[in-house]
């Protein structure tokens, strides 16, 4: 038998068979395979996730810009008559925000402030609303469309009438009365556009915050004061009962940021503003603090809510009256909102404003009576220990000296329920009752490579129709 040399047998040890290295470039091959599928796999769920975010963040985008367009639908009242600088009538409306108001049939009178036309996914929106300037005074009448082409959606705008003498500038984002508007693409990719209109026959209760249901609508105000921009007022009763409410409470003495003297706006550091804090109609025992009195609210993240109340006509005689009436536009200041209880201040989140103030008008002409004031909002996460606060500032030089009449003061949650939609229900075939529709819902289905992202809100417009 043949013996194997000492050196042979380090040979063989020092390589591979071919039978062993082709057992190995298998296994290679095998795992090679197995990690490209993996990473290929990783990637895919990766696109997927990015295109599945971007869709539901482009979705969730147009609907809050839809939302905020379509909100102020039928806004109608100036601080004009007419379309002039002449009045200070907050009562006058501009007709042109109705669709169709003197139509020849009377089944056909349009008095709504939209139409909706849809074919199969997609809707063919359009509102109406005011344009203002930064004083609240008439601009112009604005046609505002949303609609799809090709998956693109779209919007355009264009001026209905103009204040005589309103020139618009070339960035302007509506295009000038007579002209044909272009369409500004909002998103791309669009699958679904849906807009349908709530039922206006269905009413059920809204949920009253503010006053307690069993305070038979009666409330009080408490005056801040004591912080170092707050004076305090003076409240009482419509009969003239210092401190006590009701259904109504008059606010005088507010304090001047004019000087007489210099007949000038008084320096900043020294201005200071009046501001009472709602609470309910009892008697108050002990030492307060206005956030120790105030009715302590918690607004929840999503509910839509409503504020109301009627200002009433100027009561008193003579200069009195007369310089209730004097409030200026753009100079003096009226709003109504929320005050943390722990900061005293607009409730925040990391320094930003959850809820900004609404401001108001008091009736500016004696003979037009009292008005309706109503605000519907909703808060971006839920706000606890937070106050109802009506806040002023008064820099003209007589409105000081007048007097304010705040009624049936409401804070309440709106029922969902108050919104019905009907996938049958077609408000075009219904024009004498669209002007009683409150309420739109958008349905928005956006395609990212594939992959869908969606929104779906309902967006309250209480200012279509005559009556708001």
């Amino acid at each position: 038998m043949k013996k194997t040399s000492h050196s042979q047998m380090l040979l063989r040890k020092a390589g591979f068979t071919l039978v062993e290295l082709l057992v190995y470039i298998a296994i290679l091959g095998i795992v090679v395979i197995v990690a490209g599928q993996a990473f290929s796999n990783s990637t895919k769920i990766r696109v997927r996730t990015q295109s599945m975010l971007k869709a539901s963040e482009v979705a969730e985008n147009v609907a809050t810009l839809f939302k905020t367009d379509v909100a102020q639908t039928g806004a109608k009242s100036s601080m004009e008559a007419g379309t002039t600088d002449a009045g200070n009538n907050f009562g006058a409306v501009h007709t042109t925000v109705y669709m169709d108001p003197t139509n020849s049939s009377s089944s056909n009178v349009d008095q709504s402030s939209f139409r909706i036309s849809s074919s199969s996914n997609y809707s063919d929106l359009t509102i109406r609303r005011l344009r203002y300037d930064a004083n609240g005074y008439y601009q112009a009448t604005e046609e505002v469309r949303w609609y799809v082409e090709n998956k693109t959606l779209k919007r355009s705008c264009k001026l209905i009438e103009k204040k005589a003498g309103l020139t618009l500038t070339d960035d302007d984002p509506c295009a000038d009365v007579g002209s044909s508007p272009d369409g500004i693409e909002m998103a791309s990719g669009v699958e679904t556009f849906l807009v349908q209109a709530a039922k206006p026959s269905v009413e059920t209760a809204n949920e009253q915050v503010f006053p307690a249901s069993g305070a038979a609508g009666t409330f009080n105000f408490y005056s801040r004061s004591g912080d170092m921009k707050y004076v305090g007022l003076s409240t009482a009763s419509a009969t003239g009962e210092a401190g006590v409410g009701g259904t109504s409470v008059v606010l005088t003495n507010f304090f001047s940021n004019f000087d007489n003297t210099t007949q000038d706006v008084i320096e900043e550091t020294s201005q200071k503003l009046n501001q009472v804090l709602a609470m309910e109609n009892n008697t108050l025992e002990g030492t307060h603090t206005w956030a120790s009195a105030c009715e302590k609210i918690t607004l929840e993240e999503g509910q839509v809510y409503e504020i109301s109340f009627n200002v009433d006509p100027p009561t008193g005689v003579g200069d009195e009256k007369n310089r209730s009436l004097s409030f200026v536009p753009g100079v003096d200041h009226m709003s109504v909102g929320f005050r943390s209880v722990t900061t005293g201040d607009f409730p925040r989140k990391d320094g930003v404003k959850l809820i900004d103030d609404f401001l108001f008008f008091p009736p500016l002409d004696a003979s037009k009576g009292s008005g309706k004031r109503t605000m519907r909002f909703t808060v971006p996460q839920k706000i606890e220990n937070v106050c109802l606060a009506f806040t002023f500032a008064c820099y003209s030089p007589l409105v000081h000296q007048g007097r304010l009449k705040i009624s049936y003061l409401k804070l309440k949650k709106v029922a969902g329920t108050n919104y019905v939609f009907d996938n049958g229900y077609n408000p075009e075939s219904h024009k004498n009752d669209k002007k009683n529709i409150k309420a739109l819902k958008l349905t928005l289905k956006i395609e990212r490579n594939g992959e869908g992202g969606s929104s779906e809100v309902v967006v309250p417009i209480p200012s279509n129709g005559p009556t708001d």
